[in-house]
């Protein structure tokens, strides 16, 4: 008699890239409410107000985790068309009269009364997931460039540059660095890159240079001393309570720089108290979590079953880690302020959901069935 093959079990996925995940949110819960609750009474506020709000984000939060974690790849793969396109017609919202929000100048969000979204913050993920899906589908026509290539650039061009217009532009270079690097991972000819760069690194400083915003940004970075009351005072302010956590640190809710020194400490610069408060331990400790949770998503990524799940992986991990790159460069002062939030310590909901559903998909990556062959990258 013959008998039917039976399907693949589902594996039960990476436990150790799970705890990480969930050490690194809880950790930076109880380190946002540490940051923020002395700025949380001085706007008359409870001492926990941030860290309430950024609570019940993780509801949300822990809803869009478990969806990218456990719905089917597959499904994901389907449905990568219709999310980018939705994920592009959102990020026109913020334009729309009675629908935008602008702060600071910046037209970012959308929304109604103290509900607000940022939908380049959703535009992130769903465009690795795009990414991952048509590159490992034009897999061998992607030596041509203009057939294979040139179709998902375009929609990377319309992303940064929608992303641009609302005057974000370090999530612009934060996309097209992602995109770069999906491209180079799925073995892209190098003919590309050198195009992308003639055209892109002009680009790029034609938008500083004729910035007087981001210029100033950029002349407080080369020159601190410059007038760092008001080109860098925060990253200045930041570095100092780095320096003052010492060793060891000043102990949990014991930092005081946070209190008088940093600006809006809960939201971009929420590393900076983390730093004062468990010292170079506490950063040696954050960096080595960190790269503990990246080592099992580029495990899952090399043990995928196709290059889709591979580059998923990849590109959700290469997400996060430039992030959070780009974040503590920033409080450390190497890297000009950029407004770019700390993964899941920084406040903010849309980023939190965000960087939820890039975990997600790391974490299905690692238990997808059919896992174990590898796939090399670039070919």
């Amino acid at each position: 008699m013959f008998e039917m093959e039976r399907p693949p079990r589902a594996r039960r996925g990476d436990p150790a890239m799970l705890a990480g995940l969930a050490l690194l949110a809880g950790v930076g819960l109880a380190n946002l409410y540490s940051s923020s609750y002395g700025y949380a009474m001085v706007l008359g506020r409870p001492p926990s107000y941030f860290a309430v709000r950024q609570a019940l984000w993780y509801i949300p939060a822990l809803v869009v985790f478990l969806a990218s974690a456990y719905i089917p790849l597959d499904f994901w793969r389907d449905k990568a068309g219709t999310l980018i396109m939705v994920s592009l017609a959102l990020l026109v919202l913020p334009f729309v009269p009675g629908l935008g929000i602008v702060k600071n100048g910046a037209a970012r969000w959308f929304g109604y009364g103290q509900l607000t979204f940022q939908p380049s913050e959703l535009y992130k993920p769903v465009l690795v997931l795009y990414l991952a899906h048509i590159l490992a589908k034009k897999r061998e026509r992607l030596k041509d460039v203009v057939y294979g290539v040139l179709p998902p650039a375009l929609v990377v061009v319309a992303g940064v540059a929608l992303v641009l217009l609302q005057n974000d532009f370090s999530t612009a270079l934060l996309i097209a660095a992602l995109a770069l690097g999906l491209f180079w991972v799925s073995g892209v000819p190098l003919v590309f890159f050198g195009a992308a760069a003639s055209v892109g690194v002009p680009l790029l400083a034609l938008n500083v240079l004729t910035s007087d915003y981001r210029l100033r940004r950029v002349i407080g970075f080369l020159a601190p001393d410059f007038d760092p009351a008001d080109l860098s005072y925060q990253v200045s302010a930041s570095a100092r309570a780095i320096k003052a956590g010492g060793l060891w640190g000043k102990g949990f809710g014991q930092g005081t720089l946070k209190l008088r020194s940093v600006p809006e400490i809960q939201s971009d610069f929420v590393f900076a108290s983390w730093a004062e408060e468990t010292g170079l331990a506490g950063v040696v400790a954050f960096v080595g979590l960190w790269v503990f949770i990246m080592a099992r998503a580029m495990r899952a990524s090399f043990g995928a079953a196709d290059p889709y799940r591979s580059w998923l992986a990849f590109g959700m991990a290469l997400y996060l880690g430039l992030q959070t790159l780009i974040n503590v460069s920033v409080v450390a002062g190497v890297l000009p302020a950029t407004g770019m939030p700390l993964p899941f310590f920084s406040s903010g909901g849309s980023a939190l959901l965000s960087v939820s559903a890039a975990a997600g998909f790391m974490y299905n990556v690692s238990r997808d069935p059919g896992a174990g062959e590898g796939r090399p990258f670039r070919g």
